[in-house]
């Protein structure tokens, strides 16, 4: 699961940003080495929370948002920072404001021009907080951790399907989360309906690896069947979509996910 993140924002060339902890970049050479080579690479993050300094929260988000990762470097040092001018220019979340961050995967710019998504510290969940964070501020995330841990769960298979070459899968899943959290409970159904097809189309076009004939067969069906009762909540006349649909579609989405990804994964 991605990392949670609780942090200051500080200023670095006029910029608001939060900085990457080492226990993250240390454990991904790779990707923050192409930041030193002029390759770009962006944070995939579910922000959550602003903060002010005395702890209350001023603003909420719960969405999916991409971000840059910056490269700072002196003569002692070398830290690397997200970029969060976007919060401050159009919310106006000023300098010295604590957010509360999942980060979920890097995506890089390999030299071909290509792009990779790597999901963070899969399967587990880590937390981080920075300097200075008010005790009010922590006891409230220690409280809702297990909310966090759930989210999490549920978004990094989208670095997991780019892992594995669903990509186009993995966008529309981006997409059903946005619209999730916003809460946009009819818009969400729309696209766990897509991902529910994408999986579908790739079970019809292709053998799953390591799986038998016949349990390819049955996945099939039930496949069809997951679509057909999703496309019931609420496009056409007659039927309906509210929170408890969109619930079940995105549990029904996220289980056809994890389920092929540790099969097409290993093959």
């Amino acid at each position: 699961m991605p990392v949670s993140i609780l942090s200051k924002l500080k200023s670095l060339d006029s910029r608001p940003t939060i900085e990457i902890p080492p226990a993250i970049h240390n454990k991904y050479p790779f990707i923050f080495a192409a930041i030193g080579e002029g390759r770009k690479v962006h944070a995939h993050v579910y922000v959550s929370r602003f903060f002010n300094e005395e702890g209350s929260v001023v603003k909420e988000y719960k969405q999916l948002f991409l971000l840059p990762i910056e490269k700072y470097t002196t003569i002692y040092y070398t830290e690397y920072y997200m970029d969060f001018t976007y919060f401050h220019v159009k919310e106006g979340v000023p300098i010295g404001y604590f957010v509360e961050v999942l980060v979920i995967g890097f995506i890089t710019t390999l030299r071909d021009g290509k792009t990779i998504e790597t999901p963070v510290f899969p399967n587990e969940f880590v937390v981080e907080y920075g300097t200075g964070v008010p005790d009010k501020v922590r006891d409230l995330i220690e409280a809702e951790e297990g909310v966090l841990k759930r989210i999490g769960r549920d978004v990094e298979v989208v670095g997991l399907l780019y892992t594995v070459g669903l990509p186009d899968v993995a966008v529309d899943l981006i997409e059903a989360f946005k619209r999730f959290y916003m809460p946009d409970y009819e818009g969400s159904i729309k696209f766990f309906r897509k991902v529910i097809e994408g999986i579908r189309r790739y079970v019809r076009e292709n053998d799953v690896p390591r799986m038998s004939k016949n349990r390819q067969e049955l996945l099939k069906e039930f496949l069809s069947k997951a679509y057909q009762l999703v496309s019931n909540f609420g496009e056409h006349t007659g039927t309906y979509g509210f929170m408890p649909e969109a619930v079940l579609s995105k549990d029904i989405a996220v289980a056809l996910c994890r389920y092929l990804i540790s099969y097409v994964g290993r093959g």
